[in-house]
């Protein structure tokens, strides 16, 4: 009703508005239809905020959608403009019609208690009881009342580390637990077993998202915020994180004498993070680049990565903590005519991660400063055919205190959550007062 009074409105002609609202719904169902086959979830609320970045970095997104779907999409929108301005009425009674009809609908969606009908997240419950702009449309108005965060309690004593390290490694995962086909060489990934090998805490970190949501990894590791305790925040944190600065990892560490620096190697307009960083508390934001694209290398690497971190890190003479980002391994992979092309792409890059944690490593363990360096992936990749959304979801992180202590033996992996992962530096962080 609200939709078709909309459109009742604003063009007076019936036959347009009913041509608009099938579109629109049909549009929304096969977007939410693609975006559930590709990372497992269906359209919600927050994805509102992905059409600014789809225009920012349309090819972050285009790749999932099929040929068919593009032409379709391009069809409508030179369509749907000429539809409005031939077909619209200058009638006043069809404009008045949609009107009632607009404020009906949307007086009835007022009197629909988004308390009653979704009084907790379970989006697929919801999406199948209240249909898709159902749920949407009612997680949205539970989102808007949700609460802040109360404020944590005042870090008490002094800096335990010279330099603090946080690597959140874009599509990070161990190859061998991806279950890839029997005829797929898995590489080495020497890095990531010599950092097994001298962790103090090591194993799985339990993340939700799958090929996407970056934003809510790295919320729960800034934050330490579960996302059952966040409600309708958990979709997308960043919406409200600069209300809940107080949380953030980078103001915390700076009561007791650290000074935080945010490193990104792409657009800090992606998450709002050139205005929310400073806000947690990063006191500096670092681009490092230029970087010029090519096919084989698209984005700024890690490798390079890792080497702008040691010379910064040479450069810092307090207590310091550097969390970065990094983009290597972020998609889309290019195709071919073998449909393990998008893989055999991704393991190669997947391989220079590991070659900066190995490369971090020795030149950590070559310096007599204490550092500790936490490396993690943020999510699993989404490689159609053969990585593909399921219940299991879970990257490596690793925590290494450096200088290595010779006897220290490996610890059985611990399965963490992001927010129990900052709860962890957060206490390796800080030293206690006497």
């Amino acid at each position: 009703m609200v939709a078709y009074g909309g459109w009742l409105t604003l063009t007076g002609s019936l036959p347009i508005a009913t041509i608009m609202v099938l579109t629109l719904m049909t549009v929304t169902v096969v977007a939410s239809n693609i975006k559930f086959r590709v990372l497992g979830d269906p359209l919600l609320f927050s994805d509102v905020v992905v059409a600014r970045s789809f225009l920012q970095h349309p090819k972050f997104y285009l790749f999932s959608i099929p040929l068919t779907g593009r032409i379709t999409l391009l069809a409508i929108s030179i369509a749907a403009p000429v539809l409005l301005w031939i077909y619209s009425s200058a009638a006043l009674l069809p404009h008045l019609a949609g009107a009632g009809i607009l404020l009906l609908g949307g007086l009835l969606l007022w009197l629909c208690s988004p308390r009653t009908l979704a009084p907790t997240p379970d989006i697929e419950r919801d999406v199948v009881l209240l249909g898709l702009p159902g749920s949407i449309i009612m997680y949205w108005r539970q989102w808007r009342v949700s609460a802040d965060l109360p404020s944590p309690a005042p870090l008490r004593g002094s800096p335990a580390y010279d330099q603090i390290v946080i690597i959140q490694c874009e599509s990070f995962a161990d190859p061998a637990r991806l279950n890839l086909p029997a005829d797929i060489a898995l590489p080495a990934m020497p890095g990531l077993k010599r950092a097994y090998e001298i962790a103090s805490h090591q194993g799985p970190l339990s993340v939700s998202g799958f090929g996407a949501y970056t934003m809510r990894s790295e919320y729960g590791v800034i934050f330490g915020q579960e996302e059952r305790d966040l409600g309708f925040r958990r979709y997308d944190p960043f919406l409200t994180a600069e209300r809940e600065r107080a949380h953030a990892i980078g103001n915390r560490l700076k009561t007791i004498g650290y000074d935080s620096t945010f490193i990104h190697p792409h657009d800090l307009r992606f998450y709002n993070r050139e205005t929310l960083m400073p806000a947690m508390g990063f006191s500096r934001l670092v681009n490092p680049g230029p970087h010029i694209p090519t096919p084989d290398m698209p984005y700024f690497g890690d490798v390079a990565l890792g080497q702008t971190l040691v010379d910064m890190m040479h450069q810092v003479t307090t207590p310091s903590l550097f969390y970065t980002v990094t983009m290597e391994n972020h998609g889309p992979w290019p195709t071919g005519a073998d449909r393990q092309t998008p893989l055999e792409h991704y393991l190669r890059h997947v391989q220079n991660s590991d070659q900066m944690l190995l490369d971090l490593i020795e030149n950590m363990s070559a310096r007599a400063s204490r550092t500790l360096l936490i490396f993690f992936g943020d999510h699993r990749p989404s490689i159609t055919g053969i990585v593909t959304p399921s219940p299991i979801r879970d990257v490596p992180y690793v925590a290494i205190s450096f200088p290595l202590q010779d006897k220290a033996a490996p610890q059985t992996p611990t399965a963490l959550t992001p927010a129990q992962l900052n709860h962890l530096i957060i206490e390796m962080s800080v030293r206690s007062s006497p």
